[in-house]
């Protein structure tokens, strides 16, 4: 006669630990929410729910910014991202809170994505600690706090593109998601080139396809406006903001600042795009046949955003991951030694302070920095470039066996 196992019930420690990590994620989107209530001013939300409800109230989304007064800027992105921001058209202070509520969401995923990339080997219970922690973390950086404060999309499209790049979406979907992004955005289409760099066709394929989904989505709606867009506000410098605002800090930004916007600004720009593009798409590539794959997406993030025309400060959310990964080079066998504690420390840095605001700004002060001001003004910068250097540096050699 055979016996049945003693089921035991599971130690109240482990039943613990998920209810735990809820109760702290939980816990993190009421401190968000109490930080930035709906009461908050969020000036790029404003921009973002005049366009929703133009679009609702069948008005012209990229002209229906001067109904509102004081606001300055006009919505910037393609027809098909208003559409998705429509439920934002039933109230400002609605939108401010499901706008936060869904870049808290946002946060708390990509600080669970990044402690699986960095960390696989660990047991669930520790990643969700981990991620929650380094969520948590993140609120502590600039370009993440600011885009709590401006009400901005960027953590969301942050984590649309970690899920689908990091393989957290089913295999044969892959690509929707970055698609859904660059529609959304534009700028993530650098990932499109990612794909194909790394030799994805598939997946980028589908990306491809679901950007020109977006773009008819768009056409077949508003036709008006996506005509309007495509061939006349894409190609319009003046709707985003001035290039010289130190919050720009694009390769574009910085040129403009240092040459003061002289005749030779554009191709400098040009020049320094197109080589960092080209090296930064390079060392993305060897990252990911090395099978690393969030410092591939890190420096994808880094490149896209030094080479885009405007990087706003709050744009530059990569930030958060990048801190991840420089301090697990700090912290592996990768030949930085001490240098590579001294480079995350100051790489915290420049992000925590958010250093570049503590350069002279606003009413083109930008133009008349001392050597020292346009290091502090253009850090954001300097720290993209460094961290594409240091990147591969570590793919250079092969990591010291311990």
């Amino acid at each position: 006669m055979t016996t049945s196992p003693v089921l035991r019930p599971a130690p109240a420690r482990s039943r613990l630990r998920p209810i735990g990590s809820v109760a702290g994620a939980l816990a993190l989107l009421a401190g968000i929410l109490l930080i930035w209530p709906p009461t908050s001013s969020m000036s790029d939300l404003r921009v973002y729910f005049a366009a929703a409800r133009g679009f609702v109230d069948g008005q012209n989304i990229y002209e229906v910014h001067h109904q509102y007064p004081g606001m300055l800027l006009g919505f910037t992105y393609p027809p098909f991202a208003a559409i998705l921001l429509a439920p934002l058209a039933v109230g400002q202070e609605f939108a401010k809170l499901l706008l936060t509520l869904v870049s808290g969401i946002s946060l708390l995923a990509i600080g669970s994505m990044i402690a699986r990339a960095l960390r696989p080997q660990w047991s669930k219970d520790r990643l969700m600690l981990a991620g929650l922690v380094c969520a948590a973390a993140g609120l502590l950086l600039e370009p993440v706090s600011a885009t709590f404060g401006m009400g901005q999309v960027n953590l969301l499209l942050m984590a649309l593109l970690m899920a689908d790049l990091l393989g957290h979406t089913p295999r044969r979907f892959r690509g929707v998601l970055v698609g859904v992004a660059t529609g959304i955005k534009l700028t993530p289409g650098i990932f499109i080139v990612f794909l194909l760099v790394t030799r994805r066709f598939r997946e980028a394929a589908i990306a491809s396809a679901t950007t020109a989904a977006t773009i008819l989505l768009g056409y077949l709606v508003m036709p008006g406006p996506t005509v309007a867009f495509w061939t006349r506000y894409i190609f319009d410098p003046s709707r985003p903001g001035p290039a010289q605002y130190i919050s720009n800090q694009s390769l574009r930004g910085a040129i403009t600042r240092i040459t003061r916007n002289s005749d030779l600004t554009g191709l400098l720009w040009l020049l320094a795009a197109a080589v960092t593009a080209v090296a930064g798409l390079a060392v993305a590539k060897r990252l990911h046949g090395l099978g690393r794959p969030l410092d591939a997406l890190v420096v994808t993030g880094f490149a896209g955003l030094l080479v885009s025309p405007i990087s706003w400060s709050n744009h530059w959310v990569w930030a958060l991951p990048a801190t991840a990964v420089v301090w697990s080079w700090a912290t592996s066998a990768y030949r930085l030694g001490s240098g590579g504690r001294v480079f995350a420390a100051a790489w915290t840095v420049v992000f925590a302070l958010g250093l570049p605001w503590m350069a002279p700004w606003a009413d083109d002060k930008e133009y008349h920095h001392t050597f020292l001001q346009a290091l502090v003004g253009n850090s954001y910068t300097l720290a993209g470039i460094a961290l594409l250097a240091v990147a591969w540096f570590t793919t250079a050699k092969p990591p010291v066996v311990r």
